[in-house]
């Protein structure tokens, strides 16, 4: 913070323990400080050394400034994603103001955040999911797909398992640290409750680390590792697509929804606090899904 006045260092002090008493996760911590920080660093290079002195046009100058700006981390400029999060990031802060009393009026109030282009994610089909587990060699590599994929875990969550999170008696999984803070139990299925246990009692490291998946050096094992299995796997089934493990995610909310399960269901499952947040995770064929509800009561060829 040695680029900051000490006026903005104490109000990035201030959100960092904001943001940990809400209770986000630490990369949400890590994000929102960060953007928070851009912001105020963009300020003083426009000679902008009080929150109250920000104006409706200083919002939109900012906005201006992320669209042109250049990635830091690779060719190009920014995403609409990441402008739409900068944003966010700096009504998040003054909300924060306004609500403390700091500010009479908010410059960001009614502000319209732009629009993030979709970008339509790769997602695997049930076949090369089969695929997938076929070329496993190993539980663990097995149970990480059941993680991922068969129970839809984000990556954070899924690296933050442990052992007692499992409740083997009901088929439960706990999943402590998702979005938002929010905790959400999760069923499991008669094979994953099998092959967990299995992992767990026969081929996990006997040692007093809590985490749920070990690496090599028997610590808590990571998403970086966790997509670079995945990524060996790909290679392996001989699956030509760019997935990730977010890419898993959606697979499962997609095959949940076309073997019929309530998307209100699915919602619950994925930890969404919105129903349109599930649907943004549906990726389907029309024509695929008309044929198969509709062709069994009618003769003609579609």
């Amino acid at each position: 913070m040695k680029n900051l006045s000490k006026v903005y260092q104490e109000v990035l002090k201030e959100i960092a323990l904001y943001v940990q008493a809400v209770g986000y996760s630490t990369k949400g911590q890590r994000n929102i400080e960060g953007g928070i920080k851009a912001f105020l660093c963009w300020l003083e290079s426009k000679k902008i050394y009080q929150l109250q002195e920000i104006r409706r046009k200083t919002i939109k100058d900012y906005q201006a400034y992320l669209e042109n700006r250049p990635n830091h981390h690779k060719t190009g400029g920014l995403s609409s994603k990441m402008i739409r999060d900068y944003l966010w990031n700096v009504s998040l802060l003054l909300k924060l103001q306004e609500q403390q009393g700091r500010l009479t009026k908010n410059p960001m109030s009614g502000y319209v955040l732009p629009k993030v282009e979709s970008e339509k994610r790769a997602i695997l089909t049930p076949l090369e999911i089969s695929q997938l587990y076929t070329a496993c060699s190993s539980l663990k590599e097995r149970c990480i797909l059941h993680i991922y994929y068969g129970l839809g875990l984000r990556r954070s969550e899924g690296q933050a398992l442990n052992l007692k999170d499992i409740d083997y008696k009901n088929g439960w999984l706990l999943v402590r640290k998702g979005k938002g803070g929010r905790s959400r139990n999760i069923p499991l299925t008669a094979a994953i409750q099998s092959d967990l246990k299995d992992y767990v009692l026969n081929h996990r490291p006997r040692v007093q680390e809590t985490a749920l998946f070990l690496n090599t050096l028997n610590r808590r094992y990571r998403g970086a590792s966790a997509l670079k299995l995945v990524k060996k796997l790909l290679e392996k089934a001989n699956i030509d697509k760019k997935i990730d493990l977010h890419c898993l995610r959606h697979s499962i909310t997609t095959h949940l929804i076309q073997q019929g399960m309530p998307i209100e269901q699915v919602r619950d499952y994925l930890g969404h606090a919105h129903l349109e947040s599930t649907q943004n995770y549906i990726h389907y064929d029309t024509k695929q899904l008309f044929n198969r509800q509709v062709y069994p009561f009618n003769c003609e060829e579609l």
